[in-house]
């Protein structure tokens, strides 16, 4: 890989007027000064008036990041943890003595690595190389000033964040990092993605929020509506579904063969139930989604419900595990026509099915999608109007086009 040079800067020679404003920087943090000017278009991959313009022109200016040597800034590119240690120690360095005189050695990084394990900053070991994610990148930048430097501006209480909750991995240094206005989450509910590696343009606005309070932000994030309820919103265009996966038995070839969803990867094979889909569900590792719907039931219907219901659940935690940024969809079991019901698939054990599988998204923190009702007759049967004319229990291409509407207008909310 090839080796990222160090975001840092030592002095540099002032270049031009400044085509931002200066940002008044208080007591310690006084120390932090400018010394060179951003110019539009310094950057070829910075576009004038992108959201993270200001804050790539504030650390710039002020020696905290630079670009790289291709003279791009790379906004989507990586840090390492070696470089998050290294932004960390010299932040902490500069705020007390007004001076970062750190003299490299082998490898470049561990003269900042021993400085911030010996001020409280880092402790760990190993993995230094790899990219910082974004719980690791606040933790580190949290430790970087004193708390008197981060008063608290927004009102947030423990376990508001959706995806950050007590007792995880840095929760209070990312919880007093968004009271402070220096983290704002990803969306209106204040969703972090601690397990995401950070890019460069999300470590310039953090770092330029925590060195210049002026530009650090108040906000109040919206109470996330609770798992498992799906509410019909605007119907969203294949393009939503680009990170997405459906994973199931012979239903799900069907909506891959006519449901019309294209950009959605599907993972699927007749008789496959849920206690034997592994091969697939490795398949489906192979990269990582940002949503998962998930289909199986109707080849179950003669389980014992407790049966299906712990295969599920542990179907469920393996996709937590591996893909841990998916917002995972349970899909209710599809209702089959009043012949079928007849022949032995019982809509009673469907609908105590779908009562387990909801019960289930409860419990494991995801989302339930009814796709039984919207499919029903007048009778609660699978409607004639959606029935394959081979089989009570798959569609027609009318039927798997209704069954994608329902996915297409009903989503986590905020994504």
């Amino acid at each position: 890989m090839k080796k990222l040079l160090c975001v840092f800067l030592a002095a540099a020679t002032l270049l031009g007027c400044c085509a931002v404003p200066a940002f008044a920087a208080e007591a310690g943090l006084g120390n932090f000064s400018k010394n060179r000017s951003y110019t539009a278009g310094l950057f070829p991959d910075v576009a004038s008036g992108i959201w993270y313009e200001e804050f790539v022109a504030a650390v710039y200016e002020h020696d905290l990041m630079k670009g790289r040597t291709d003279g791009h800034f790379s906004p989507g590119g990586s840090v390492t943890l070696a470089e998050a240690v290294t932004m960390a120690a010299r932040i902490h360095s500069i705020y007390r003595s007004g001076t970062a005189d750190f003299v490299q050695g082998e490898p470049w990084y561990q003269v900042y690595v021993d400085y911030a394990a010996a001020n409280g900053i880092y402790g760990g070991t190993g993995r230094l190389t790899a990219p910082a994610t974004r719980s690791e990148f606040a933790a580190l930048l949290a430790k970087s000033l004193p708390e008197s430097e981060l008063q608290q501006i927004n009102t947030i209480a423990d376990n508001m964040l959706p995806d950050v909750k007590s007792g995880d991995a840095n929760a209070e240094e990312i919880y007093r990092l968004y009271r402070a206005g220096v983290l704002t989450g990803s969306d209106a509910f204040g969703t972090f993605a601690p397990a995401s590696e950070i890019n460069r343009a999300e470590v310039s606005a953090i770092l330029s929020r925590m060195v210049f309070r002026s530009l650090r932000r108040h906000f109040t994030p919206e109470v996330k509506p609770a798992y498992p309820t799906l509410y019909a919103a605007a119907a969203q265009s294949d393009e939503y579904f680009a990170d997405a996966a459906m994973l199931g038995n012979s239903l799900v070839q069907g909506m891959q063969l006519y449901s019309g969803m294209s950009t959605m990867d599907f993972f699927c094979k007749e008789s496959v139930r849920v206690d034997n889909c592994d091969a697939f569900v490795s398949a489906l590792n192979r990269e990582q989604y940002g949503k998962i719907y998930i289909e199986f039931g109707i080849n179950e219907t003669y389980f014992a419900l407790d049966t299906f219901i712990t295969a599920y659940g542990k179907l469920i935690d393996r996709l937590r595990s591996e893909q841990p940024e998916a917002e995972i969809y349970i899909m209710s079991l599809t209702p089959v026509t009043a012949d079928k019901a007849a022949s032995g698939f019982s809509i009673s054990k469907i609908k105590e099915m779908n009562a387990g599988l909801l019960a289930l998204a409860e419990e494991k923190a995801c989302w339930y999608m009814d796709v039984f009702t919207p499919l029903l007759d007048a009778s609660g049967y699978l409607s004639a109007d959606y029935a394959a004319d081979w089989d009570g229990a798959h569609f027609n291409t009318n039927g798997y086009l209704a069954w994608a509407d329902v996915i297409r207008t009903h989503y986590a909310p905020g994504k």
